[in-house]
């Protein structure tokens, strides 16, 4: 029930985000950068709100093997993380636009932001070659 309730919830995100943006740009007749920022947020939260639904749909609902095997688990694992990097990456390059037109002085928070992504590129990285050497 979780998962189908994030799927649902994920495409009420895509469907508001294209709705207000719809709104604001052909009712309300203002075009500006907070118009675009906005739904390009919503739908990158949108996306990892489906991926985490979908994995959970796939691995505790439709799972179709009963012995668990770790290559699947490893495997989906990593893709759901490279969502999530794609996502937060995503996120970073609005923040950086939003505040590069805006307030410079505010420009650590996406410098913190950058690390943050990094790290998690970085921790997914190792996590996968420790995989593969233990494997081999």
């Amino acid at each position: 029930m979780a998962g189908f309730s994030l799927a649902l919830f994920s495409l009420f995100i895509i469907f508001y985000s294209i709705y207000s943006f719809s709104l604001d740009l052909f009712i309300n007749d203002k075009f500006s950068l907070e118009m675009i920022f906005k739904p390009i947020v919503s739908l990158t939260l949108s996306l990892a709100i489906f991926d985490l639904a979908k994995t959970i749909l796939e691995q505790e609902v439709f799972f179709k093997s009963y012995s668990r095997n770790s290559s699947s688990e490893i495997n989906m694992f990593v893709k759901f993380l490279i969502t999530i990097i794609i996502a937060l990456s995503i996120e970073t390059l609005m923040l950086v636009f939003k505040i590069a037109i805006s307030d410079f002085t505010q420009m650590i928070y996406a410098l913190y932001l950058i690390v943050g992504v990094s790290l998690i590129i970085i921790s997914l990285s190792l996590f996968i070659y420790f995989v593969n050497k233990k494997t081999v």
